[in-house]
């Protein structure tokens, strides 16, 4: 699809432009700005959003489908389901496992992206585990959790085919300093997650190159008046930028603010942390092997655990808005514009603005995706009013 013009409310995402146009000529924006003479045949949606394309740096899975799945179809209705929630691009995640199944997995990703996908784009991969602290695995297998290796680090990442772009692991276990070193040095964000690092331990984790924390809050020691811990640390230093999962279940509104008045939109990326489950009717259902309940937003495991969340960035956006009071372009920024700018894809990717790829989300006023563009093709388009 090449050249035509979408006209609504602009979220760019830096500010609203109301009465706003986007002209896509060649799968490129030639135009972001207020109404003009439109190119092409007109897309109406005058009466929506229309922001640049969500980027989801942590995802699992969802409607039934999960990004370690041996199913060669599993990754492409991922991209779909994802894609009904304005999402355009992603990091698919893997969880805790076996050497060989999360490098049989990462290659399954990279065939996934090469060939490419009907709805989101693969942008790479997450590699979440297995060097995390057992004391704060959560839902991650405790079973496969171990020590960063080089030999392992070099396995994993040539699997992946160069396609790694996040890490996440406890910097305060064995040699996971050393291997965040390692990661930097090829590109990968070093990220610490799934870890009880005190203060001092987070702050010579950032002086050796973890600059993000993944699904920020959770999985990690809290934040004590005494002893700040690595929330504490990531409050305050600028040197790192935070994950928030806003789902309703992960984080109480009160600390999603929190969140945006330390650091600000610029060094948050809302994630949706989603997993197999998400958006399938409640019950009980197999994750990893294991037992989850589904209720509504709530995947827990045995015993309350959350074990990912049901969401999509959709509806991270209105959770920020209507319950966490964020403004809706700063909502809209951590899901396009600091994911992208952690990702270097920026400007690319994550705004609309002349020359960056026509990635783009249409919601209306409510939240509810109805359109999604990638690549200047519709790739969803809700149904019915």
């Amino acid at each position: 699809m090449a050249g035509y013009t979408i006209r609504g409310t602009l979220v760019t995402p830096f500010e609203l432009i109301s009465g706003g146009q986007v002209e896509v000529e060649d799968g490129a924006i030639s135009y972001a700005g207020p109404k003009r003479t439109a190119v092409g045949y007109i897309i109406d949606h005058t009466a929506d959003l229309v922001c640049p394309g969500f980027i989801d740096l942590h995802v699992h899975g969802g409607a039934g489908a999960d990004t370690m799945d041996a199913d060669p179809e599993a990754l492409r209705r991922l991209s779909s389901y994802l894609a009904a929630g304005g999402v355009t691009g992603f990091l698919a995640t893997t969880h805790t496992a076996p050497q060989e199944e999360l490098a049989a997995a990462l290659r399954r990703i990279v065939a996934a992206q090469r060939m490419g996908t009907p709805g989101a784009q693969i942008l790479g991969t997450h590699v979440e585990g297995p060097f995390i602290n057992p004391e704060k695995k959560g839902a991650q297998d405790g079973d496969h959790v171990r020590q960063a290796t080089e030999t392992e680090l070099d396995a994993l990442y040539t699997a992946s085919g160069g396609t790694m772009k996040i890490m996440t692991l406890a910097p305060e276990t064995g040699d996971a300093l050393k291997a965040a070193e390692w990661l930097v040095e090829r590109g990968v964000v070093a990220a610490a997650g799934h870890t009880d690092a005190s203060y001092e331990e987070a702050l010579r984790a950032f002086d050796r190159g973890v600059t993000h924390l993944s699904h920020f809050y959770n999985g990690m020691r809290g934040l004590h008046h005494r002893e700040p811990g690595i929330v504490g640390a990531g409050l305050t230093d600028g040197r790192v930028d935070l994950e928030l999962v806003a789902d309703g279940v992960h984080v109480h509104p009160a600390a999603l603010r929190l969140a945006v008045l330390a650091k600000g939109p610029a060094k948050i990326a809302l994630v949706s942390d989603s997993v197999k489950p998400a958006w399938l009717p409640d019950g009980e259902y197999s994750l990893g092997g294991r037992s989850v309940h589904v209720k509504g937003r709530s995947i827990t495991l045995g015993g309350g655990v959350i074990a990912g969340s049901g969401i999509r960035l959709n509806d991270a956006v209105a959770t920020m808005v209507e319950e966490a009071g964020v403004a809706l372009t700063e909502a809209v920024q951590m899901a396009t514009d600091t994911p992208a700018r952690i990702l270097k894809l920026t400007p690319r990717k994550g705004r609309l603005v002349e020359g960056a790829d026509a990635d783009i989300t249409v919601m209306d006023w409510s939240y509810r995706v109805l359109r999604t563009i990638v690549g200047g093709e519709t790739v969803y388009e809700a149904e019915g009013p």
